[in-house]
């Protein structure tokens, strides 16, 4: 595929002169005329500089995972906020296990498909490619658990989309699937400077602030199809909107402007009764901690119901009127008793200093 990059440069000087009557003005200034002696030289804007990373506007996730295999496409839209066309290097920490399916660019609308290619090869190419100053987008391996993909043009003040497939076996231990996207994972690699078209001379004067990337908006949507029931599903790094389809299916949904940490999700395969998961955590020298999570399958008949008795405990003192926090409680309190059974009981404790039984024995639901 062949385009042209055309680029205009358009200056408009216009000085204007100025008439301005001094007879009561309270300061003056008289100026001097320069042939008298040298006038100093007219200040030039300083040269804007070139960020370590462009910042990402947006990063759109959608994952499908069916059974242990993640099949990941992102969307990320960079932008240049610098007057100079650049030349970048995109920097992907990817996992260890995982292939890449496909690597796009998108250049005046249109999708440029990139080929993945050995280094030597993708460099020649690129190489090329550049002094006819064309978009390559060949992806090639900078590393363990990392590509990288040559970027020439980026147009000043515009964004550059990329997209990025790829499939990848994920790790299952104790009956919990684990599935992480690499938000934070690379900034060690971020910090590396950017290659850009200038001389030496011309980048040391532009200079390169040592600032972090930022982010934009982030959203991701996981669809998880699996070939037990689904269990347990949950995030530590992220809020997430999780909508049961069925027992073997589930989406999962997320947006942030503010959380740039890796996408975490974990979720547990059961055909038991109850599901259960067992994360656990410990630094060294320190002591662990642990997350068990149960969860009872869904679809339970009204004979298989166990009858259960039930004590509810609210917080009632004086802290809990900030933030609407009594509303919240009351509601929780509501759902919880609405969601018994014939044949349960329950009772109230609300406490304020002291505290208080609703009712002397437990009642029939």
């Amino acid at each position: 595929m062949r385009f042209k990059n055309t680029a205009s440069f358009f200056c408009f000087v216009i000085i204007g002169l100025l008439n301005i009557s001094l007879s009561n003005a309270q300061g003056v200034i008289v100026p001097i005329v320069c042939d008298i002696r040298p006038c100093r030289p007219i200040p030039r804007p300083r040269p804007v500089p070139i960020p370590n990373a462009l910042p990402v506007k947006s990063i759109e996730l959608d994952t499908k995972i069916i059974g242990q295999v993640a099949t990941t496409h992102v969307e990320q839209v960079f932008r240049n906020d610098t007057p100079y066309t650049l030349e970048g290097t995109y920097f992907f920490p990817i996992p260890e296990t995982a292939s890449i399916i496909e690597f796009a660019i998108w250049e005046n609308g249109k999708k440029l498909v990139g080929e993945v290619r050995s280094r030597e090869e993708a460099r020649r190419i690129y190489d090329s490619i550049v002094r006819r100053q064309k978009d390559p987008g060949l992806l090639e391996y900078a590393g363990k658990d990392l590509f990288q993909a040559s970027i020439f043009p980026i147009p000043p003040n515009s964004d550059k989309k990329l997209e990025l497939t790829y499939s990848e076996v994920l790790k299952a231990e104790s009956g919990t699937v684990a599935y992480r996207y690499p938000l934070g994972t690379g900034r060690n690699v971020w910090s590396r400077p950017i290659p850009v078209s200038f001389s030496r001379d011309e980048e040391r004067r532009i200079g390169r602030p040592s600032v972090p990337q930022k982010f934009g908006t982030i959203s991701g949507k996981i669809e998880i199809v699996g070939k037990e029931a689904l269990r347990n599903i949950y995030s530590p790094s992220h809020q997430i909107d999780v909508k049961n389809k069925s027992e073997t299916g589930a989406s999962v949904s997320f947006e942030t402007n503010a959380n740039d940490n890796d996408f975490q999700l974990f979720y547990g395969l059961s055909n038991s009764d109850f599901g259960m998961s067992l994360l656990t955590y410990r630094e060294a020298g320190k002591d662990g901690y642990f997350l068990l999570q149960l969860s009872p399958k869904d679809n339970i008949s009204e004979r298989q119901l166990v009858s259960k008795d039930i004590v509810f405990v609210l917080d009632t003192s004086g802290s809990m009127s900030d933030e609407g926090k009594m509303e919240k409680a009351r509601s929780a309190l509501l759902f919880g008793v609405r969601s018994l059974h014939d044949g349960d009981r329950f009772n109230v404790i609300n406490f304020a200093g002291e505290e208080h039984l609703m009712e002397n024995g437990l009642i029939h639901a």
